[in-house]
């Protein structure tokens, strides 16, 4: 059946100042701090990758929120100081009408109100005439679960896309002004180590690091209880019992050295950042770590631009399994 819509009542919740906010670009190019609402326009989702938490509870079905409730949603976070919007369906074009709609009329009410949204690389390319107009109407920037640049990987998480169709869709984003902002998941049971070493040079070659958080470079696939994932793999000899202190079924990748790369990856991601360093010193030592492990001489990368780009000051990722430090958090 299909359900209730209120209008959400956040009374109780802390104010939207201690949320995680949006940095976009200010005065001389350079980013700054924008309060940032959160609304869905959409709940569910039409597709059903297999590692994504929506799939056990909707399997394939999804409903759009009426505009009306979203917009005085809206209304009340923006009196409260927002001055962005994230759009926190699983995918924002599950019903492209409803979603330019909506973009559209938040536009033509708050016109200099930014936002952005999620939507998976096989609806940017489906629909990349709709994205001039969401650009046109503030969007700012775009997180797209690319995962993997491994058709293997990729068919195993039914992802409904190929490694070839993520610059297409990429490219898409940035010819309509929209920075996009690729998710990655390259800690899973079918990547290999090869994967992983590509996955480094694909984001220098096409100017992304700068567009990734580099802690998704030390992200493992998390496996819940009810994970889409078991639907074909319950059997499988690297499935190990539930973890219940992280909420995940363990384990084991068949290439020993991908796990310890993982923690040593993790272990050296939380060092860095403790230690104050910047992105692209991050980056430069996880990409040097995993060459090593590989027993690889670590290449020469290109210069990356240090442009700013448009992002919220906190990542957050819903498939992966957390490290030490946020359990303890």
């Amino acid at each position: 059946s299909r359900p209730a819509f209120p209008l959400p009542s956040r009374n109780a919740l802390v104010p939207l100042a201690r949320y995680a906010k949006a940095l976009v670009p200010g005065k001389n190019g350079a980013l700054e701090e924008r309060t940032a609402a959160y609304v869905e326009a959409t709940r569910g989702c039409k597709h059903v990758c297999a590692h994504c938490p929506i799939t056990p509870v909707y399997r394939g079905r999804f409903f759009a929120v009426p505009q009306a409730t979203v917009l005085a949603d809206l209304d009340q976070q923006l009196a409260a100081g927002a001055r962005h919007v994230t759009f926190g369906d699983p995918d924002f074009l599950n019903g492209p009408k409803h979603a330019l709609a909506l973009a559209a009329a938040l536009h033509e009410k708050h016109p200099a109100v930014t936002f952005d949204a999620t939507i998976k690389v096989e609806h940017l390319l489906l629909f990349r005439n709709l994205l001039p107009q969401l650009a046109a109407n503030g969007c700012l920037f775009v997180i797209t679960a690319v995962e993997s640049l491994s058709d293997t990987v990729l068919g195993h998480l039914k992802k409904g896309h190929t490694a070839a169709d993520v610059p297409v869709a990429l490219d898409a984003l940035r010819a309509a002004g929209i920075a996009p902002r690729p998710t990655l998941l390259p800690f899973t049971p079918w990547s290999t180590l090869d994967d992983h070493l590509a996955l480094f040079t694909f984001l220098a070659e096409h100017r992304l690091e700068g567009h990734v958080d580099p802690v998704q470079m030390t992200l493992r696939l998390l496996i819940p209880p009810g994970s889409a994932i078991l639907d074909d793999h319950a059997d499988a000899k690297w499935l190990g019992p539930l973890d219940a202190a992280k909420f995940t079924r363990a384990w084991t990748h068949p290439d020993p050295r991908m796990d310890a790369l993982q923690r040593d990856a993790m272990a050296l991601h939380e060092s860095l950042v403790a230690a104050g360093d910047a992105p692209d010193a991050v980056f430069a030592a996880l990409r040097a770590q995993a060459f090593a492990a590989a027993g690889q001489a670590l290449p020469a990368f290109p210069h990356v631009s240090a442009k700013p780009v448009p992002r919220m000051t906190e990542p957050w990722f819903c498939c992966a399994e957390p490290s030490e430090s946020q359990l303890a958090f």
